[in-house]
């Protein structure tokens, strides 16, 4: 199962995470040599945006790096043995001043992951995490982006590499809740950050109810003051309480683990991108522009509701990257109810 399988939407407005779901394309009749030096250039720029996103804006302490797998038509530039085969380990960019041991190869079609899995290529960027060797990334080229979605970029693409990219720093937190839900996995939808939606969007009470929930968070992350913002926070959290205790109920009980898993997955991938869309040493964007591009047509869920419940939190508790990168990590409704809780500063 992938994690965060789905590019950030509102940058992208591209499914582009499910290995199942990738695009198939063909690949270049007469392939060139692949070197990563090539690829240099815009995996530097993505590095250099992730430090931005993980030391300036979300604080983080440096961490092992997850195995990487980039690719565009013809090569593949990764740092897993499993991916690169036989293929030189060469100097590339380093991550957060870690050298990284990167291969270069043709791809001739297909990617053999970090878990040993073999997919076609195609336009993908998600995370997931390989049993012996931990976490690990997947994204296309901005060549293969320009070429299969041309309508995606910057600096939103920067954006979906960075909402993804947190992921990899987030599974080892949340992978005690996932695991065992994975294995025991009964319904027909399949479990990723949409079965919520999946399993309940035909039920107009349950949509009803989490639009109404949804709009709520947005309210109070434009509320004029922080008393103002922390009662509206507390009425959206007492209907998404109200909403799990009315469906999440019997052989559903399962979904509301999810719920709040996926919502702070797909908010902090979310939040990350908008944060470095709204720097001005990231995308430059203003606010409200950075959320306009981030809500994209608001078709997933977790995506837009997620957004909304991490604008608050960062308004009310902004040391919550501290407690959502930890491991355990905390799930989204418990986050929201402990911002809510906090004390309002005097003034």
């Amino acid at each position: 199962m992938a994690l965060g399988a789905l590019a950030a939407g509102a940058c992208a407005s591209q499914r582009a995470g499910r290995p199942q779901d990738a695009k198939a394309s063909p690949t270049a009749s007469a392939p060139a040599a692949c070197d990563v030096t090539a690829a240099s250039p815009w995996i530097e720029r993505w590095f250099a945006a992730w430090d931005l996103a993980s030391r300036g804006i979300l604080r983080l302490s440096d961490a092992p790096p997850p195995e990487i797998v980039f690719f565009d038509g013809t090569c593949v530039y990764t740092t897993s043995a499993a991916t690169g085969g036989d293929a030189p380990i060469a100097d590339g960019p380093a991550l957060s001043g870690t050298k990284l041991p990167w291969r270069a190869r043709a791809h001739g079609g297909t990617l053999t992951l970090p878990n040993s899995t073999e997919i076609p290529i195609g336009l993908m960027s998600f995370a997931d995490v390989a049993k012996e060797t931990g976490p690990y990334f997947v994204m296309a080229a901005p060549a293969y982006w320009a070429e299969q979605a041309p309508h995606v970029q910057e600096p939103g693409l920067t954006g979906v590499f960075l909402h993804e990219f947190a992921h990899t720093r987030q599974v080892g937190g949340l992978q005690h809740l996932i695991g065992p839900i994975d294995a025991a996995w009964a319904y027909p939808e399949e479990l990723d950050d949409d079965a919520v939606q999946t399993h309940f969007a035909a039920e107009p009470e349950y949509v009803e109810a989490y639009l109404a929930e949804r709009d709520l968070l947005y309210r109070a992350a434009d509320a004029d003051s922080l008393v103002e913002a922390r009662a509206l926070a507390a009425q959206a959290l007492t209907m998404m309480r109200r909403r799990q205790a009315r469906w999440f109920t019997g052989d559903k009980a399962v979904f509301a683990t999810l719920d709040g898993v996926f919502l702070a997955l797909e908010g902090v991938g979310q939040w990350t991108a908008y944060a470095w869309l709204a720097h001005p040493e990231g995308g430059g964007l203003d606010r409200d522009a950075a959320i306009q591009r981030m809500l994209g047509r608001r078709r997933k869920w977790t995506q837009d509701e997620g957004l909304a419940l991490f604008l608050v939190v960062d308004r009310l508790l902004p040391e919550w990257p501290a407690l959502e990168f930890s491991v355990p990590s905390m799930g989204a409704l418990d986050l929201l109810e402990r911002a809510v809780q906090r004390a309002t500063p005097p003034g």
